[in-house]
């Protein structure tokens, strides 16, 4: 009974961390994990091991909501926060929390580079918790249990057959797409996001129609007039 015990501790804890983002690895690491410890120790059982999943990673989730919560704002000023969450992406997510604050919530669990930064911003703006509860335990039953018993399926094939290679080459065949995985999410996560203007007078990069200059000459008199109002102010 204690072994069982221990290794459905060791199933939450490595979600909880994974989640809060110590060591900054994809969660569904951790899931597949559980899926392993599953499919090789029968003593584990997979509703507790399952389990034990969801709550790791509603408490990490429901931590990092709770620090957002507390510091408001004044949280994205902190530079390892600044470093999780870059400025021009978290003032994209914030313009549309508020409209689509539930449809983020769920894909950014499918999404690893934005999940720390989405949660913190949901505690921040003060969004609702009970809406920020409901779409985690959507995710925990669903998302949690569409990786934890594809990869219990897995390895127990490779368990059946007692090959220590092709248990080596499952495990790496795992590794690779889940880090393929995660690359692709970040590339298409960048290329979603415009850069920044270069100055007052020009707008985000793509927004000037092909032909036509970059920057507005005629917004130059009342930017002008902004900045020696700011500065006699």
């Amino acid at each position: 009974m204690s072994s069982e015990l221990g290794w459905y501790a060791s199933i939450f804890g490595i979600m909880l961390f994974t989640g809060l983002g110590l060591p900054p690895v994809p969660e569904e690491a951790g899931i597949l994990y559980a899926a392993s410890l599953t499919a090789v120790h029968p003593e584990v059982r997979w509703p507790f091991a399952w389990l034990a999943c969801g709550l790791g990673i509603v408490c990490a989730d429901l931590v990092l909501f709770g620090v957002g919560w507390k510091w408001g704002p004044k949280l994205f000023e902190y530079r390892w926060v600044q470093r999780v969450l870059k400025k021009e992406r978290r003032l994209m997510l914030e313009s549309r929390f508020h409209e689509h604050g539930m449809k983020l919530l769920i894909l950014a669990r499918f999404l690893p580079p934005l999940r720390t930064g989405i949660f913190l911003i949901a505690g921040a703006t003060r969004y609702s918790f009970f809406k920020f509860l409901i779409a985690d335990l959507v995710f925990a039953v669903f998302g949690v249990g569409l990786f934890f018993f594809f990869g219990t399926w897995i390895i127990a094939w490779v368990h059946r057959y007692e090959s220590t290679a092709l248990l080596i080459a499952a495990l790496a065949v795992l590794a690779y797409g889940l880090y393929m995985y995660y690359k692709l999410l970040r590339r298409r996560e960048r290329a979603n996001i415009p850069l920044p203007p270069v100055s007052i007078l020009q707008g985000p990069e793509g927004s000037v129609p092909e032909g036509q200059s970059a920057t507005n000459p005629d917004a130059a008199p009342a930017a002008k007039a902004e900045a020696k109002a700011a500065l006699e102010g």
